[in-house]
C-alpha cells in the first residue's frame, strides 16, 4: 500500500515540475502592461544612430536663431523693422517686411501711451492734435536700441496724422544719428500717401540713404504681403 502511494505522489510531482516548465516564458498581464516598450533607434546608414530627430524636439526655444541672425549669416548684413502703431495696422505690416526680410523688430513704445481720447480726430484739443500742431512736441520713447550701429537696412513704419509722421517718430530720428544706413519708410493710413514723410526723414537723417517709401491702407494692412514683396523688389531689397 505504502509503495502504491509514493508512486502516486512520485507521478504528481512529475506533472507538476512539467506544467511549470512551459509557462516559464510567459510573461503575466500585469508584466507586461508595466514594462517600458524599446525601439531600436533608426540607422542612419553609417552604423550609428540617427540622432537628428532627436536634437529637434529636444531643442531649446531660447537657443533657436533669430531672423536677424539669419540675416547676418547669408550675407553679412543685418535689417531691422521699427515702427510706431498705435491701432495695430503699422505693426501688422511691420511685421510682414520682418517675416519676408528675416529682419529684427524694433517697437518705438511712447512712455505715455496714447488712448482712444488721444486719438480722437473730431476733437481738435486731444494730445494727438496738440502734438501734431507743435513743431517741437517730441514725445518721450520707452526703452531704446543698443545696437543700432550694427545695421544697414533700417526699415521705418509709421500711421499717417494729419498729414505728417507722428511727433514721436521725430523723437526717435533726433535720438538716433542713421549715416550711412539705408532707410526704408513705410506708412498707414486711412486715405492720403506718404504725405512727403520720405523726403521729411531725409531732412532729419541727411547721411542717410533714403529709399521709396510704401503706403498701405489702413484696410489692406492685414493682409499686404504681396503689395509688400513688390515694393521690396522695386526698391531692391529682395530678388
Amino acid at each position: 500500500m505504502k509503495k502504491i502511494i509514493t508512486l502516486l505522489m512520485t507521478v504528481t510531482l512529475m506533472f507538476t515540475l512539467a506544467a511549470c516548465g512551459s509557462d516559464a516564458g510567459k510573461p503575466s498581464d500585469e508584466a507586461a502592461t508595466d514594462s517600458p516598450v524599446q525601439t531600436a533607434e533608426p540607422d542612419n546608414g553609417t552604423g550609428q544612430p540617427d540622432q537628428s530627430g532627436t536634437e529637434t524636439e529636444t531643442q531649446n526655444p531660447d537657443q533657436a536663431e533669430t531672423p536677424g541672425d539669419t540675416e547676418s549669416t547669408e550675407n553679412g548684413s543685418k535689417v531691422l523693422v521699427v515702427y510706431f502703431s498705435a491701432t495695430g495696422n503699422t505693426k501688422a505690416v511691420a511685421e510682414t517686411i520682418a517675416r519676408l526680410q528675416g529682419a529684427d523688430v524694433y517697437e518705438i513704445v511712447p512712455e505715455q501711451p496714447y488712448t482712444d481720447e488721444d486719438l480722437n480726430y473730431n476733437d481738435r484739443s486731444t494730445r494727438a492734435t496738440a502734438e501734431q500742431n507743435d513743431a517741437d512736441a517730441r514725445p518721450a520713447i520707452s526703452g531704446g536700441i543698443e545696437d543700432i550701429a550694427e545695421y544697414d537696412v533700417i526699415y521705418v513704419g509709421y500711421p499717417i496724422w494729419w498729414g505728417d509722421m507722428p511727433r514721436i517718430l521725430y523723437t526717435f530720428f533726433d535720438t538716433y544719428d542713421l549715416t550711412g544706413k539705408t532707410i526704408a519708410p513705410f506708412c498707414t493710413s486711412g486715405g492720403s500717401g506718404l504725405s512727403g514723410t520720405p523726403k521729411t526723414i531725409g531732412s532729419l537723417e541727411p547721411g542717410a540713404d533714403i529709399l521709396d517709401g510704401l503706403h498701405v491702407s489702413d484696410s489692406a494692412a492685414g493682409n499686404a504681403e504681396d503689395k509688400v514683396s513688390e515694393w521690396l523688389g522695386s526698391i531692391g531689397q529682395i530678388e
